[in-house]
This record gives structure tokens, C-alpha cells and sequence, in this order.
């Protein structure tokens, strides 16, 4: 069963990274175009800037999720490093509960906004506000996840539980 999980993560983990290249490459090629086209041609887009103000929406939702799976987010961990294990294990069991209660709120936010915007049509866009919206859910949801994941970490490591994937530690013979 675990290991069904783990090849689902890894799927899920891999289609936001691929997500995340293409909404990047997508705004590149979109602003490439619209200066091509204003400054060569002197006929710009009316839908480019829209589009890619759209895409780096959920450019920094899925950059905000990748940064989650590696624990990259800027932090200011020098007093906590110099704190005993425990106290820093508190520390951190206290900012993912913060990062839950957030990630449930946007989730939560999101999605009542995806569905009251999903039949609120673009004017230069073809796709309706709803689509934009939608990244809202998806990051509270991802942001979750991992933030349950390094919760149950803290927690074994506040109170001296080994993971259940690591074998006990054995003595070597002399």
C-alpha cells in the first residue's frame, strides 16, 4: 500500500513540476510574441498581457508547492538551530500546524471562489475566470499534504519515534 502511495506522490510531484515548466514557458512565449508583434509588426495581441498575468498566477501557486516539497522557503533558523532538538521539533510542529490552518484556508477560499468565478467568461481570454482560480484548491491541497508530512516528522522526532520505513538500528559484533 505504501508503496502505491509513494508512486502516486511521485506521479503528482512530477506533473506539477512539468505544470510548473510549462506555465513558465507558456508566459515566456506569450510576452515573446506580444513584443515581437508591438514592436516589429506595430499590430500587438489584445489577450497576451491577460493570458500571462493568468499564468503567473499559477506559476507562483506551483513554485509555492515545489518549494513546499523541498522545505525551501526563506527562513530565519538562527536562534532555533542553536535551540535543543526537542525545542526545535516544537518550533516546527508549530509552524505546520500554522501552514495547515493556512493551507485549509486558501483551499477552502479557493475553491468557493473557482466555483462562484467558473461561469465568469474573459473578455480577452477563451477560458472563464473559474480555470484561474483553480490553482487555489489544488496548492491548498499540496501545501497540506506536505505540511502533514513534515507535522508527523516533528512529532516522531519530539518524542523519539524512528520513521517506519527505517529498520532499528542494530550493534555490530566486534
Amino acid at each position: 500500500m505504501l508503496a502505491l502511495i509513494d508512486r502516486a506522490r511521485h506521479i503528482a510531484e512530477r506533473a506539477i513540476d512539468w505544470a510548473a515548466i510549462a506555465v513558465f514557458t507558456g508566459i515566456f512565449a506569450c510576452m515573446f510574441v506580444q513584443v515581437i508583434l508591438r514592436y516589429v509588426f506595430d499590430s500587438p495581441l489584445t489577450w497576451s498581457e491577460e493570458l500571462a498575468r493568468y499564468l503567473m498566477i499559477w506559476c507562483a501557486f506551483l513554485g509555492w508547492v515545489i518549494a513546499s516539497r523541498h522545505d525551501s522557503h526563506l527562513a530565519m533558523t538562527f536562534v532555533v538551530d542553536k535551540a535543543p532538538r526537542r525545542t526545535r521539533a516544537a518550533v516546527r510542529i508549530a509552524i505546520e500546524a500554522a501552514t495547515l490552518l493556512f493551507a485549509w484556508v486558501l483551499g477552502r477560499r479557493g475553491l468557493q471562489l473557482a466555483v462562484t468565478s467558473w461561469d465568469i467568461e474573459n473578455v480577452a481570454v477563451p477560458f472563464n475566470l473559474g480555470v484561474v482560480y483553480l490553482i487555489e484548491p489544488i496548492a491548498g491541497m499540496a501545501i497540506a499534504l506536505y505540511a502533514a508530512g513534515n507535522l508527523v516528522a516533528a512529532l516522531r522526532d519530539i518524542f523519539g519515534v524512528a520513521p517506519a520505513s527505517d529498520p532499528p538500528a542494530t550493534e555490530s559484533a566486534p
